[in-house]
């Protein structure tokens, strides 16, 4: 191994899947604390309307999956702002909520 190279100490083991899933993460929390002026709510609504539309598509299982990956993400983070941002992430998709 490379130093620096990414490793997943993660349950689900696959490195590329978490790095994914953290730049995600972080992108979408970028956009969401960010101001009208940097970001217009009506621009941020549809930049997330196609990953929204996928993860629908998703398994349950792989939906809390995916907010899992997620929130690791976020317990990276020390506390505060920033954290709690990407502890939303999920919640914003709608991936913990059952399919009806």
């Amino acid at each position: 191994m490379n130093p620096g190279e990414l490793t997943s100490t993660h349950a689900h083991g696959d490195p590329l899947l978490s790095t994914l899933a953290e730049a995600m993460a972080h992108l979408v929390a970028a956009v969401d604390t960010s101001t009208d002026e940097e970001a217009s709510p009506d621009a941020a609504s549809r930049w997330f309307e196609y990953p929204t539309y996928l993860f629908d598509r998703l398994s349950v299982e792989d939906r809390r999956r995916l907010a899992h990956l997620f929130r690791e993400a976020a317990v990276k983070e020390p506390e505060g702002p920033w954290r709690e941002a990407l502890l939303a992430v999920p919640d914003g998709f709608g991936l913990d909520e059952d399919e009806d």
